[in-house]
């Protein structure tokens, strides 16, 4: 990997009483990987045209596109308002270093620097995480050091950012976006919404990170696709199983998730990653109902005022996802492949899969936030729950090559990893699974890793059958055949306390 040059921003000052500032610069990806866009920020209106002006030598930076300049009204008392800017650097050439500069003659950033990727066989590794907030950023240091090294040369964060975008007034979003720009100007920084984002149905997130619904192929930025190298990705967003004013939102986006594993070149991309917010598996207890009907909702799917909403099992299960990163729980977690709450008994290896049937499952969402770790207690974890860990850290995925995937997760607090996982496919997966139907109806479950949750805390099982969509006909058979409770793997000398 290359070594990436990372340079602060500069302050430039207009000619009057007050000076504009260049800020939060972020690059993203389109769905043509010779283009870049760059946005930023500015706390005033500038009265000239912006743009960027890009090339392959600091001093001559012989191309130029415009940006565009509009007015965001933060929804809280004091309606602060910002101004944001996109831009769009192409055509790009590959593998090749470019340096950019953004602004006006009044207000400029410094020259910038990224690397585009090779235009075949590219092998690309990213940084992958959620919940990462401004206050006990534990991930920064260790991110930073990565990203000098050419450790990874994108970013997915997987919902949650700066906690919040929209706190006092958009201060905490601007605090940390700055916070991170040094990573966001050198390499692609690719996102999902979290709870965290809800805020004024979401503003903030939509409006921040706008750039990327500009080129998505949805024309938003809560569900969208683009192929990197090998891998198809696919960015939902989980919140809308959880907001109720957006339940119709989940069947636009149901749509488009067939659909675009309908079509899905596999040849061409033999991996498909899905990532968004909230896990459909987790194991974490501290913070009831995350792991258990929560989960179970945007699995399955639910129920509600009379109409059927479809979970994502099916669907993910059916066309052959590979991996599904999310985040919300702040640990790490990964699973075995598993459908239905069923590991794939092909699968011996825990280190490494094998042409598995299932999707894995990877929990990433111990960046570091001021709400602390979540953790683990000593109680029934799924049998899907391969390795737990409730330290600070990061992931980092790498697409090695047409028939392989590496995972590592970080610690934050040294080098060492935590886990890792090879995950090889020399099969092609061109044929949607026959034995799986897809309805729009909800299939709810009893499910068994509930029902033991529930009854570890409160011992009734007439309440927890029906918490855990438990019938009459097999309550018993399933409140006394659950697995028993066991300890759960815990790096403690790597976990801070609260």
């Amino acid at each position: 990997m290359k070594a990436f040059v990372i340079a602060c921003v500069v302050l430039c000052t207009l000619h009057s009483t007050y000076a504009a500032v260049i800020e939060q610069i972020h690059l993203a990806l389109t769905q043509d990987m010779s283009e870049r866009t760059v946005s930023f920020v500015t706390q005033m209106q500038l009265n000239q045209s912006t743009s960027v002006s890009f090339g392959t030598s600091p001093s001559t930076l012989s191309k130029t596109s415009p940006c565009s300049q509009r007015a965001f009204v933060d929804g809280g008392s004091a309606h602060r308002t910002i101004y944001l800017h996109e831009c769009l650097m192409s055509p790009l050439s590959y593998d090749t270093r470019y340096y950019y500069q953004i602004g006006n003659a009044n207000a400029q950033s410094a020259v910038l620097n990224f690397t585009t990727w090779k235009e075949t066989d590219p092998e690309i590794s990213m940084a992958v995480y959620g919940d990462f907030g401004l206050i006990n950023s534990r991930s920064m240091q260790p991110l930073l050091k990565n990203l000098t090294g050419g450790t990874y040369d994108m970013v997915l964060h997987v919902g949650d950012l700066a906690y919040n975008l929209d706190t006092d007034d958009g201060t905490v979003g601007d605090q940390f976006m700055n916070m991170v720009q040094p990573i966001m100007q050198a390499v692609p920084y690719m996102t999902c919404a979290g709870n965290h984002e809800t805020a004024y149905n979401f503003s903030h997130y939509t409006e921040r990170f706008a750039a990327i619904s500009q080129h998505s192929n949805t024309g938003n930025n809560w569900w969208f696709s683009f192929d990197v190298s090998y891998v198809h990705f696919v960015a939902l967003t989980s919140e809308i199983y959880y907001n109720e004013y957006l339940y119709p939102k989940i069947m636009d986006q149901y749509k488009f998730l067939l659909q675009d594993l309908q079509s899905v070149n596999r040849t061409k991309t033999p991996f498909v990653v899905v990532y968004l917010h909230r896990p459909l598996y987790c194991s974490n207890v501290d913070d009831v109902p995350d792991c258990t009907t929560d989960a179970q909702k945007i699995r399955q799917g639910f129920n509600s005022s009379g109409v059927s909403f479809p979970g994502l099992d099916d669907v993910l299960t059916k066309y052959h996802a590979n991996i599904v990163f999310t985040a919300h729980e702040h640990s790490y977690e990964r699973t075995w492949p598993v459908y239905k709450g069923e590991v794939d008994p092909t699968q011996t290896d825990p280190n490494v899969m094998t042409n598995p049937q299932y999707p894995t499952h990877i929990v990433a969402g111990a960046a570091g936030c001021q709400e602390d770790l979540d953790y683990f207690a000593p109680v029934l974890h799924g049998k899907w729950s391969l390795y737990r860990a409730a330290a600070y850290g990061f992931g980092l995925f790498r697409i090695v090559n047409s028939t392989h995937l590496y995972w590592e997760q970080f610690i934050a607090e040294g080098v060492r990893g935590v886990d890792s996982m090879w995950y090889v496919q020399t099969k092609l997966p061109n044929e949607p699974r026959a034995d799986i139907e897809l309805s729009h109806a909800a299939h709810p479950e009893c499910h068994a890793y509930c029902a033991a949750v529930c009854m570890h805390r409160e011992n009734n099982a007439k309440l927890c059958a029906e918490e855990c969509r438990c019938t009459n006909e097999h309550r018993d058979l399933t409140f006394h055949t659950v697995a028993k409770a066991a300890q759960v793997r815990v790096k403690r000398s790597l976990v801070h306390g609260h």
